[in-house]
C-alpha cells in the first residue's frame, strides 16, 4: 500500500524584497519527510488556522526570513531527457520568433494579394494585442491546470490560428486568425520561461536564460528570409503552413517527456480548474489592455486626431476597465495578478523596468527601418540585415554573457544599471545620424543598444525568481512578461505618435510658404512614398524634417531608458545557493521544498480547497 504524506506550511501575509542577508530556509525532500513520520504522526494533519492558498493572495508569498523554493528537476532525470525537453520547449520560442519577423515580410504581399494594403500592419499588431492581453491567463493556467496544460493550450490555440491564417480566403479572415494565434502565442514564451526555472538551479537560471534567447534570435534572423523564399517561390500560405511541425514537436516533446513539477496544479479536472479562474478580472484585464492599444492604434495607423471620440474613447475606457480590475483582484480568492507583489519596491522595480526598457527598446528599433527606407534611401534587404544580425547577435550575446556572470557567483546589483548605459548613449547616438555615416557606424550604433537590452532582461528575470518563491513563482513571471509585452506594444505605438507629431509640425514651419502645403503635408503623413513624388527641392526639405523626427523618437527613447536606468537601483541582489546548498559567499544555506503534496507513484493536489477536492475523490 503507497503511504500518503502530505505538508503543508502556513505563508505570512507580507511579502519583502530580497535582502543580501543569508535567507533561513530549509532543504525537504519526499524522502526525508517521509523519514521524519512515525506510529504518532497523523496521515493529515489539522489545517492551518492561517489563510489558506485559495483564500488569500499573500499566502503563495514568501516572508522576510523564510523563501520557500522548490528543488530543480534536472537533479531527477537523465541528461538525455533535460535535453529533450529544453528543445521541445525552446522550439516554442523559435517559432514565436520566426512568425515576429515573417510577418512584417510577408504583410506587404499578402495586402497586395488581397487588395487591402492599408489592412496590412493589422496583421502583427492583431496578434501583439491578443498575445499580451492573455499572458497573465498562462500564469493562472499554471498554477490551476499545471505547466503541461498551460502549455498545450498554448500550442493548441497558435497552431489552430495558424492553420486558419494558411486557409484563409479573405483579408479579415486572415486579420481574425492571427488575432485568435495570439491568444496561444501570449502562452508559449511566459510557459517556457517557467518551466526551465522548474527544471534547473536558479544559479544557472541566467545561462539557460541565455541559450533559450539564442534560440529565439535565431528565429528572428530566419523568419523574414525562409518567409520571404517561400513566398516567392510556393506562395504566402506556406509560410504559415511550415510553422504546425514546430508547434506540433513541442506539444508532443512536452507531453511525454516534461517531469511531473514539484508543485502540483491545484485542480485536478479541467471543468473545476476553469470554474476556479477569476473570470471578470481575465475578462477586465483583456478589456482595459486591449482598449488601450486600439486607441493608441487609431491614432498612429489611421492618423485619427487624439481629439476625436473613437480615440479618447478607447482610453478613457481603458482606464476605467483598469480601475475595476485593480478592485475586483482585491477581493477574488484567485486574482489573475497577485496585486501584493507590488507592495515590495524590489519587485516593482523589476516589472517597472521591464516596462519602461521594452517600451523604449521597441520605440528605438521600430523607427530604425524608416530611417533606411527614408532617410538613406536603401533596400528593405540592407535595414532588414541590420536589424536581424543586430538583433540576433545581441539577444543571445547579451543574456549568455549575463548569465555566465551570475553563474559566476557574482552579484547583479550594478549589472542592471551598468548595462542600461547602451541603450541610453546608442539612442542620442541615432539621434545624431547623418545618410553620410559609413554602414559600420550603424551597426556599431545598434548592436551594443540590443547587447544591453539583452543583458538587463536576463538580470530582471533571475532577479524575480529569486525573490518569490515557488508557489507565486508562475504568476509572478506571467506579470514580468506582461509589462514587457504591454511596454513593447506601446513602444510602437507611441513611438509612431511622436514621430508623426514631430513630423507634422516640423513639416508646417518648412512648408509655411509652399503653395498647396497642406495636400502636400498630408499626403506624406499618409504615405512615406510620397516624398519620392516631390521636386528636388522639396524633396531634400521633406527628407530633413523626416530625419528630424526620427531624433525626436531616438531622443524620447532615451529619456525613457534613462527613467529605467532611475528604477533599476531599487533591484536588489539576492543569494543564489549552489546544488550542495552553499550560497555565493559559501556559507551553508537551505531551500525548503514547495511541493504542496507528495503521493507516491502519484501526482498530488495543491494546497487549500484543491486538496480537499483531491482528497474527498480517492
Amino acid at each position: 500500500m503507497s503511504a500518503i504524506i502530505i505538508t503543508t506550511t502556513s505563508y505570512p501575509r507580507s511579502l519583502s524584497r530580497p535582502s543580501n542577508s543569508r535567507r533561513q530556509t530549509q532543504t525537504q525532500t519526499p524522502n526525508e519527510t517521509q523519514s521524519q513520520a512515525n506510529e504518532q504522526t497523523p496521515l493529515l494533519r489539522p489545517p492551518s488556522p492561517s489563510p489558506s492558498c485559495s483564500s488569500s493572495i499573500s499566502s503563495y508569498s514568501s516572508s522576510s526570513e523564510t523563501l520557500y523554493r522548490s528543488p530543480p528537476l534536472k537533479d531527477s532525470i537523465s541528461t538525455a531527457r533535460f535535453c529533450i525537453v529544453c528543445a521541445g520547449i525552446w522550439s516554442a520560442n523559435f517559432v514565436f520568433a520566426f512568425q515576429s519577423t515573417a510577418i512584417p515580410t510577408l504583410a506587404p504581399e499578402i495586402g497586395s494579394w488581397f487588395q487591402h494594403a492599408e489592412l496590412a500592419a493589422y496583421l502583427g499588431s492583431g496578434f501583439t494585442l491578443a498575445s499580451t492581453a492573455v499572458i497573465p491567463l498562462y500564469g493562472v493556467f499554471m498554477e490551476t491546470l499545471g505547466r503541461k496544460f498551460a502549455i498545450n493550450a498554448g500550442c493548441l490555440l497558435f497552431g489552430a490560428g495558424t492553420i486558419m491564417c494558411a486557409m484563409s480566403n479573405h483579408m479579415y479572415t486572415l486579420i481574425g486568425a492571427r488575432v485568435f494565434a495570439g491568444l496561444g502565442g501570449g502562452g508559449l514564451l511566459t510557459v517556457s520561461s517557467v518551466i526551465v526555472t522548474d527544471l534547473v538551479p536558479l544559479r544557472d537560471r541566467g545561462f539557460y536564460q541565455g541559450l533559450m534567447m539564442t534560440v529565439f534570435g535565431s528565429g528572428s534572423m530566419l523568419g523574414g528570409p525562409i518567409a520571404g523564399w517561400l513566398t516567392d517561390k510556393y506562395g504566402w500560405h506556406w509560410s504559415f503552413w511550415v510553422q504546425l511541425p514546430v508547434i506540433l514537436f513541442c506539444s508532443i516533446i512536452v507531453t511525454i517527456f516534461l517531469p511531473t513539477p514539484p508543485i502540483p496544479p491545484t485542480h485536478k479536472s479541467l471543468l473545476a480548474g476553469l470554474a476556479s479562474l477569476d473570470w471578470l478580472g481575465s475578462f477586465l484585464l483583456i478589456g482595459s489592455v486591449t482598449t488601450l492599444l486600439l486607441g493608441l492604434s487609431f491614432h498612429t495607423s489611421y492618423l485619427e486626431p487624439w481629439s476625436a471620440p473613437i480615440v479618447w474613447g478607447m482610453l478613457i475606457a481603458s482606464v476605467i476597465a483598469t480601475g475595476l480590475f485593480v478592485y475586483v483582484e482585491t477581493k477574488v480568492e484567485r486574482p489573475v495578478l497577485p496585486l501584493e507583489l507590488f507592495k515590495s519596491s524590489h519587485i516593482a522595480a523589476i516589472n517597472t523596468c521591464g516596462f519602461f526598457l521594452s517600451l523604449a527598446n521597441q520605440a528605438f528599433m521600430y523607427q530604425i527601418p524608416v530611417y533606411f527606407a527614408v532617410v538613406v534611401n536603401t533596400s528593405t534587404a540592407q535595414a532588414g540585415l541590420i536589424m536581424s544580425l543586430c538583433g540576433g547577435l545581441g539577444l543571445a550575446i547579451g543574456s549568455m554573457a549575463a548569465g555566465q556572470y551570475i553563474r559566476s557567483g557574482h552579484s547583479w546589483k550594478y549589472l542592471g544599471p551598468i548595462s542600461l548605459f547602451p541603450p541610453i548613449i546608442g539612442a542620442i547616438v541615432a539621434a545624431m545620424w547623418e545618410p553620410t555615416w559609413p554602414w559600420w557606424s550603424y551597426y556599431a550604433t545598434v548592436l551594443p543598444c540590443v547587447l544591453g537590452y539583452s543583458t538587463f532582461l536576463c538580470v530582471g528575470l533571475v532577479a524575480l525568481i529569486s525573490s518569490v518563491d515557488s508557489k507565486i513563482m508562475p504568476k509572478a513571471t506571467a506579470l514580468l512578461y506582461t509589462s514587457r509585452s504591454l511596454g513593447a506594444t506601446l513602444g510602437m505605438s507611441l513611438g509612431g505618435s511622436v514621430q508623426l507629431g514631430a513630423l507634422a509640425g516640423d513639416l508646417k514651419i518648412r512648408f509655411s510658404g509652399v503653395e498647396n502645403s497642406n495636400e502636400i503635408i498630408s499626403a506624406i503623413l499618409h504615405s512615406k512614398s510620397a516624398i519620392k513624388l516631390l521636386p528636388p527641392s522639396l524633396k531634400a526639405i521633406a527628407l530633413t524634417s523626416y530625419a528630424h523626427s526620427l531624433s525626436i523618437v531616438w531622443m524620447f527613447s532615451a529619456i525613457i531608458a534613462s527613467v529605467c536606468f532611475v528604477n533599476s537601483f531599487w533591484i536588489e541582489s539576492s543569494e543564489i545557493h549552489n546544488e550542495d546548498g552553499t550560497g555565493n559567499n559559501g556559507k551553508s544555506s537551505e531551500i525548503q521544498n514547495a511541493g504542496g503534496g507528495v503521493i507516491e507513484g502519484g501526482f498530488g493536489e495543491g494546497l487549500g480547497d484543491a486538496t480537499i477536492e483531491g482528497e474527498s475523490g480517492r
